[in-house]
């Protein structure tokens, strides 16, 4: 019992490092995301996609040098459902998001086929090779470029609303408005790079203790507990997005997070250390991954994540939970 509610202590000490790193990550490197965005709106929108897929690559990375490639892997693929299933399932109940048309059009068609690349080249021959990684990595360029050229059709007008709406997405993920000074900002990116990395390698540790002390499978603990600790961030950001009336924002940068965690990620990932794909990965997580994410589309298509698509979402996201639980500890 003691064990149980060190192992719970450390995890909430790990995941609050973790919110305050990137916190202040954000917080100093919005400034800079802004003043690109306002010239350039697609260099603006790619750092904040890096910026809250951040917490993914840390840990993916650091389980690698570890030694520990399928907790990495799993807390990779975990939190793509994750951000669909929970954060967006729980941000349509609060509130029906209504979505905008280019958001359809180039993030979430582009986000499907990606889903479907990804999974059919792991799948193919049960190994993500390096080969793949480099594929995956190399694949985030059309993405980048089509961005750009997206970008260039805007009005001057509108690209005026969307860096304002860009700002207003940055508000949600921290304080935007704090480490004006160039120094002062400077500080506290390095001090939450720090915090980040701490808190990354107190997460990885409890987690192979986890596993290790209750002899479960590494990737069952990274697809579950690994893939929802880095999210939680996200989530209290969508939350408040929410409840006041602009969770739109939040969907359209969480699935520019997601496109970047499946390719850059698990591109990184499959680089550092090539890996075989289990049979529970190929039977759950990849038809789990494509299910909630193909559900996602359909809702979208018709312009409006209503309160019932939510639920769906949800549901979807805590039954591929328990199944990873149940056939993954058999």
């Amino acid at each position: 019992m003691l064990s149980i509610l060190l192992y719970v202590l450390l995890f909430t000490v790990s995941v609050y490092l973790i919110m305050i790193g990137a916190d202040w990550v954000t917080d100093s490197s919005a400034h800079v995301a802004f003043r690109i965005g306002t010239s350039n709106l697609a260099v603006g929108l790619l750092v904040i996609s890096l910026l809250l897929s951040l917490p993914e690559l840390v840990i993916a990375i650091s389980s690698v040098l570890k030694g520990h490639p399928a907790l990495g892997f799993g807390a990779s693929i975990g939190s793509v459902i994750v951000n669909i299933g929970l954060i967006i399932g729980v941000s349509a109940l609060i509130r029906p998001i209504k979505i905008p048309r280019i958001v359809v059009t180039r993030d979430m068609i582009f986000m499907v086929v990606v889903s479907i690349v990804v999974v059919a080249m792991a799948l193919e021959d049960r190994h993500l090779s390096r080969g793949d990684g480099i594929v995956f990595l190399l694949l985030f360029i059309p993405y980048a470029i089509n961005v750009y050229e997206q970008e260039r059709g805007f009005s001057a007008e509108e690209r005026r609303v969307k860096s304002e709406r860009m700002t207003e997405a940055l508000e949600m993920y921290g304080d935007y408005k704090a480490h004006l000074h160039h120094h002062r900002g400077m500080r506290y990116f390095l001090g939450g790079i720090i915090l980040l990395l701490a808190g990354s390698e107190l997460f990885l540790r409890v987690l192979m203790d986890v596993a290790s002390s209750l002899d479960i499978p590494e990737l069952l603990i990274g697809v579950t507990i690994g893939a929802l600790g880095p999210s939680i961030p996200n989530l209290a950001a969508a939350l408040g997005a929410s409840r006041k009336g602009v969770e739109e924002l939040v969907i359209s940068e969480t699935i520019g997070s997601n496109i970047f965690t499946l390719l850059i990620t698990l591109g990184v990932i499959a680089v550092l250390s090539p890996m075989a794909i289990d049979e529970m990965t190929a039977w759950i997580t990849a038809p789990a991954l494509l299910l909630i994410t193909f559900i996602l589309l359909l809702a979208m298509i018709k312009g409006r994540i209503r309160r019932r698509d939510g639920a769906v979402l949800l549901l979807v996201y805590l039954g591929s939970v328990m199944a990873e639980f149940i056939f993954r500890s058999n």
